[in-house]
């Protein structure tokens, strides 16, 4: 018996290592990049090698199809490449403006990324952002973003939600957006919003946190400091720690209602809050009005450039069994009329400026 037993603990042994050994000899794909180049496509990758005690290694080539990305990859290689690990796909502007349907076509056939990866739009060359992370750990441009849309502006995304934003009907594609900063340091700043399959808005941070408000799944989004000044052109801040959200369509009416748990930070220091409830009854106002506002303005904002990256056309055809898509873009949705309210509770306080 133990015999038998001895002979199986050196099989477990064994297998393990064999594993091991093909891991190290498979060159992982991180992230890839994709730039226009003239009437080609410039691909870029990352790959982690396990062999190597660096970080993260890069590959560049040139392809005339999404199609074959890996191909120039291959070439350069001695060991097979693998993209199961594939955390991030980065996308420049210029193809982005060009168009996406030959990526979401390639995505669908070829499992090219998986539902946890994400997909990032850059207004640099991708090639530039991907070799900006060889400086950091291997996960570190994937942790970015993750910890973004958790803590920070940027609305959740993934391969997932891309492909059924894309493949949908009544919803519009919309991407984070990654640049290289003050000293080439990353950052994540704002969303990009396609029309079809063509990028069509830039959004700031800030319109990013309202997309987050108004599509994440999570009641407890938690944001980074939101900023803004008031008619006074004092400074207020705070940050969002927990929301709820109810939204109806109805008569094209969009009825959007929003309740809001904020820490709040810098506030005009004239205004005495701890002993006033005037005064943090106003306070309170002011941040509501503002957030009520600049949301109302960016929903007619999307309307204008006929885009939806909240669902607006997917809530309102749950209401109408003959709903179709061209003819709520072209009639209805020009037309609709939307109706905004926010409700603030202030949990705690900061100091006043």
């Amino acid at each position: 018996m133990k015999r038998h037993v001895t002979l199986l603990f050196f099989c477990i042994i064994l297998s393990g290592c064999a594993k091991e050994q093909i891991i190290d000899r498979i060159k992982l794909i991180q992230s890839i990049g994709c730039d226009m180049q003239g009437d080609t496509l410039k691909v870029s990758g990352t790959y982690r090698a396990y062999e190597k005690k660096a970080n993260l290694f890069l590959l560049e080539g040139e392809v005339k199809s999404l199609n074959d990305v890996l191909t120039p990859f291959t070439s350069q290689s001695d060991h097979p490449i693998a993209v199961g690990q594939l955390r991030t796909l980065v996308i420049s502007e210029e193809l982005a403006r060009k168009g996406i349907s030959e990526l979401a076509s390639t995505i669908v056939r070829d499992p090219l990324i998986s539902n946890r990866s994400t997909l990032v739009l850059t207004t640099d060359q991708s090639s530039d952002i991907l070799t900006e992370t060889l400086k950091y750990p291997p996960n570190y441009l994937s942790n970015l973003i993750k910890h973004n849309m958790e803590n920070g502006n940027i609305p959740s995304t993934n391969g997932h939600i891309f492909l059924d934003q894309y493949f949908g009907e009544g919803q519009d594609v919309f991407l984070p957006l990654l640049v290289k900063g003050p000293k080439d340091v990353l950052q994540m700043d704002g969303v990009g919003v396609f029309r079809d399959d063509k990028l069509r808005l830039l959004l700031t941070n800030e319109k990013g946190l309202f997309i987050k408000l108004l599509k994440d799944d999570k009641n407890d989004i938690r944001s980074s400091t939101y900023n803004f000044k008031n008619d006074q052109d004092e400074q207020i801040s705070f940050k969002i720690i927990y929301s709820e959200r109810k939204m109806t369509v109805e008569n094209e009416i969009v009825t959007i209602s929003l309740k809001l748990d904020i820490d709040l930070g810098a506030y005009p220091a004239a205004l005495n809050v701890f002993e006033n409830n005037n005064d943090m009854l106003h306070l309170k106002q002011q941040i509501e009005n503002s957030l009520t506002a600049k949301i109302k303005a960016m929903l007619e904002n999307f309307q204008e450039n006929l885009v939806d990256p909240i669902g607006i056309g997917n809530l309102y055809s749950t209401r109408h069994k003959k709903w179709n898509e061209q003819e709520f873009t072209a009639q209805i949705y020009p037309n609709m009329k939307f109706n905004v309210s926010t409700e603030v509770e202030i949990l705690s306080l900061g100091v006043g400026q």
